[in-house]
């Protein structure tokens, strides 16, 4: 294989991340190389946007056109040696965030959690809409019953 063609994709660890210009620096080991700012692909960046970028030394897969080692992409983090994935289950899709918030769908069970460790904010320029109950606390907003004053007594039930 010729060496054009044998470093047209890598696989290399993060060193450095620039997020202004969505870019990361690769380290390649075993080539003892450190790429130039290589943008990071997102699903979206025009109209829609997606933003998501490695942290320093996640491993990467990386592609470089044919010109050189100047102009590449990195494709995607991958789990590799000692990082592992945070759920064991094909039904379930999860984000995990270093501060330990949690969003997990489970579409087997058509469960969608949500376990933040700071607070909650939506906010929308029109309705919010809820089919269902909604429980805080265990108090039910469907069935929670009020002592009414000026002469009302409880729900009936």
């Amino acid at each position: 294989m010729d060496n054009i063609t044998k470093n047209l994709i890598r696989v290399g660890r993060v060193s450095a991340v620039n997020p202004a210009n969505a870019t990361v620096r690769v380290d390649f080991q075993a080539q003892g190389v450190v790429s130039y700012d290589l943008p990071v692909l997102q699903r979206q960046a025009l109209r829609n946007k997606d933003y998501c970028l490695p942290d320093v030394g996640e491993y990467v897969v990386c592609i470089f056109l044919p010109t050189g080692n100047a102009e590449g992409f990195v494709l995607g983090s991958i789990y590799k040696g000692d990082i592992d994935p945070p759920v064991n289950n094909q039904d379930k899709r999860a984000f995990i965030f270093s501060d330990g918030t949690k969003i997990e769908y489970d579409r087997s069970s058509h469960t969608l959690v949500i376990n933040a460790v700071g607070p909650i904010n939506i906010v929308a320029s029109g309705d919010v809409n809820v089919t269902g109950d909604v429980i805080a606390d265990g108090i039910s907003l469907k069935n929670h019953v009020h002592l009414e004053t000026g002469g009302m007594t409880e729900k009936p039930q």
